[in-house]
């Protein structure tokens, strides 16, 4: 799917897009654009979200981490033994640098102090254990496909890619796939 120049962008951080926002090359272009799409998938599909914009607080995202939920029994869970809020929720990955997307299941849990989170890996993309997130999964896919995005799967992004690049990302080891060339997080 990516040639090696298109994997020597991205791993600059450079786009691979030639259709707005993402010809720009700026960052708060493709911000702006993505806050849109999830506000958008909020009022359409009545769901809440939890979106990073900062990075995960340092370093640099090739990625918004948008999560999705509902506050109805399909969603919630709970979580042994503290308070807060406990929910299964569709986390969509939003590539800053070209109009792809992936789908994965995720929980959150959070309260007064502190809470946790999943942690995006190419294992868990298109895993969906639960029946409301599998269900609001094809929903959001269509709406992502109405604002020009693309629908990437597990299989779509499992070729590796050349050893002689190197990804600086928190969320996997070598050897490297077109996944971690396309959504990477550097600390």
């Amino acid at each position: 799917m990516l040639s090696d120049e298109e994997i020597e962008r991205l791993l600059a951080q450079r786009s691979i897009s030639n259709t707005f926002p993402w010809a720009d090359e700026s960052p708060s272009v493709v911000e702006s654009f993505y806050k849109g799409v999830c506000s958008g998938a909020d009022r359409k599909l009545g769901t809440k979200s939890r979106v990073e914009w900062n990075h995960y607080g340092s370093g640099y995202a090739s990625f918004v981490d948008a999560w999705f939920y509902k506050s109805t029994d399909g969603f919630f869970f709970e979580y042994p033994g503290k308070f807060g809020e406990a929910y299964h929720g569709l986390a969509v990955l939003l590539c800053r640098l070209a109009p792809y997307f992936v789908l994965l299941q995720g929980e959150k849990t959070w309260a007064e102090r502190g809470g946790s989170s999943y942690m995006p890996t190419f294992e868990c993309i298109d895993e969906f254990k639960t029946p409301a997130v599998s269900s609001l999964a094809i929903e959001m896919q269509d709406v992502l496909e109405g604002y020009g995005l693309v629908r990437l799967k597990k299989e779509d992004l499992a070729k590796r890619i050349d050893p002689k690049f190197q990804v600086f990302t928190n969320l996997s080891d070598r050897p490297y796939t077109e996944f971690d060339a396309l959504f990477y997080w550097e600390d």
